[in-house]
């Protein structure tokens, strides 16, 4: 009897031991521990009587100017970096163009005190040598330049600096795309999937000024923001141990680019995807032809799982991918109208022993109604024609689960009202700074131009233009295209879910099934400890 009271209670533990184990994994699995700047609300900016009291007619800034937002100074010496890609139309990517150095040589310097406001006058904070060359595809040739910062320090090598809180690396981006007249389209998508998606790029509005010798020169709004790499304040995996047969990788989705670590893999060979895959980490000058031949393999060996005609190998990628991940990945895009993501822009990691997981998210300049070629239907959802989520959204089991967690989103971070609020913050926190930055570059935002969004065709026929000329007519639609189209996405899912021709069984029910079958085990064992 002893013995089996023994057994009984070993039993016990080891299921208690199992489902601690358990709870502890899926905690990991959760968590988000990077340093997230949109924890704290924005704060409202000071009132300000005259917003652009300090520019000139020709933009020049006034030694006396002030910003309750983080002032960043760029000195070049007066050279312009230079746009250094064209677009070969025929081949539908940009190249390099040949002669071009694209990196200028010159200074940062960050004004970020703890008064209300920040003067041009006030000893930076922040000061450091830099590289900085343009950056972007299309927006290569946009007059508001979007820039590319690598830290330097005296020796040459890479300067590591702390900003704002973001965690200390040499790489910056200066995001302010030109495209996006509401100045808020990624700061609001980041902002969002903050809360539920680990790895999602800190970001801090600033303003930028140009300086050459004594004349400074406005340059609008920015997001002073980290670029996606990998280390503990960026993608948060192991980092690369050469000679290593298995290690962590981070990839891109994009066009196809020179001087990069293009893959080759089954869905790209197999034509499931235009677009190419980048091996972005490790490094190009530091990957091995063995690792480059690994992560081929490993990405190939997924692909053949979701492109699979096989019931019963498809039904396995829930093994290899992170479905959680890939459904908040999918339901984020989605939300904003995101399309662009999937085929460009589109970021996926592994760590070492653990499973492809989807992001960090980027790129949000060209959602919410925001795409030039035609106007947002909100009727429809357009994230399922994307490279692997095809596939996936042909399982009713997977559709399902996105069903329940878009429910669940539109609760808390997708709810109307959180959204709503959190323009309404961001509108507040920029103040006299929109102001500032449509008076530089509203001869664009409220000018028909060859970026303006082509209009849109009603049903009885009457031509609608999509293009605001002021601020607040760009903020209000906005507000309209999320709304109409976010409450139509749950109908949509269940069209989709009509839609599906295949399903991956049980893996719906494991959870219950595991929780049966150790309720099964637990009743006989306790009733065998408890038994005089």
């Amino acid at each position: 009897m002893r013995s089996f009271r023994i057994i009984g209670t070993l039993s016990i533990l080891f299921m208690l031991f199992s489902c601690g184990i358990a709870t502890i994994l899926y905690q990991k699995e959760h968590r988000i521990e990077k340093h997230n700047s949109y924890e704290e609300p924005l704060k409202a900016a000071p009132v300000e009587q005259d917003a652009i009291r300090y520019i000139g007619k020709d933009f020049s800034v006034d030694e006396n100017f002030s910003s309750h937002l983080p002032i960043v100074l760029l000195d070049t010496n007066g050279v312009e970096p230079p746009i250094n890609t064209w677009l070969d139309t025929e081949q539908k990517r940009f190249i390099a163009i040949d002669g071009v150095e694209p990196y200028v040589e010159g200074t940062i310097s960050i004004i970020n005190g703890k008064e209300e406001l920040n003067c041009l006058k006030d000893t930076p904070q922040t000061v450091s040598s830099m590289r900085i060359k343009r950056r972007g595809n299309s927006s290569m040739l946009y007059e508001k330049a979007q820039w590319m910062i690598k830290l330097v320090a005296q020796s040459g090598q890479d300067n590591d600096i702390d900003i704002l809180g973001m965690g200390k690396e040499h790489e910056w981006i200066l995001n302010g795309s030109m495209f996006d007249k509401s100045l808020l389209r990624n700061y609001l998508a980041y902002s969002i999937a903050s809360e539920f998606m680990p790895c999602t790029p800190d970001s801090y509005y600033c303003e930028v000024i140009m300086r050459d010798g004594n004349r400074y020169t406005y340059q609008g709004v920015y997001l002073l923001m980290e670029s996606i790499k990998q280390g503990p304040d960026r993608v948060d995996i192991a980092e690369y141990k050469e000679g290593d047969v298995f290690n962590s990788y981070l990839l891109r989705r994009d066009r196809y680019e020179e001087n990069v670590n293009i893959l080759k893999t089954y869905g790209q060979i197999n034509g499931y995807s235009k677009e190419f895959f980048e091996l972005r980490y490790p490094t190009r000058l530091k990957a091995s032809d063995d690792t480059i031949r690994y992560v081929e393999k490993d990405i190939s060996r997924i692909e053949e799982v979701i492109y699979s005609d096989d019931p019963k190998v498809f039904s396995r990628y829930s093994e290899v991918i992170d479905v959680d991940s890939f459904i908040d990945y999918f339901l984020l895009n989605e939300f904003f109208a995101s399309y662009d993501a999937g085929n460009f822009s589109t970021y996926c990691y592994k760590d070492v022993g653990g499973k492809l997981k989807m992001g960090p998210v980027w790129d949000f300049d060209g959602t919410m109604d925001n795409y030039r070629p035609e106007a947002l239907s909100v009727e429809d959802m357009a994230f399922q024609t994307k490279p692997w989520f095809d596939r996936l959204c042909r399982d009713e089991n997977f559709v399902k689960k996105m069903e329940k967690r878009y429910v669940e989103l539109r609760r808390t971070s997708f709810s109307e009202k959180h959204v709503i609020d959190k323009i309404d913050e961001i509108v507040a926190h920029l103040g006299g700074a929109s102001q500032r930055d449509w008076y530089r570059w509203g001869h664009w935002y409220a000018t028909e131009n060859k970026y303006s969004l082509l209009p849109e065709e009603a049903e009885d026929g009457e031509i609608l233009t999509r293009n605001a000329v002021t601020y607040q007519d760009e903020i209000y639609r906005i507000k309209t295209a999320l709304r109409d189209h976010d409450d139509r996405i749950p109908e949509a899912i269940r069209r989709m879910e009509k839609q599906t021709d295949r399903t991956t069984g049980l893996d719906e029910w494991m959870g219950y099934l595991l929780l049966l079958a150790s309720c099964i085990f637990f009743i006989p064992a306790a009733y065998v400890v408890l038994r005089k």
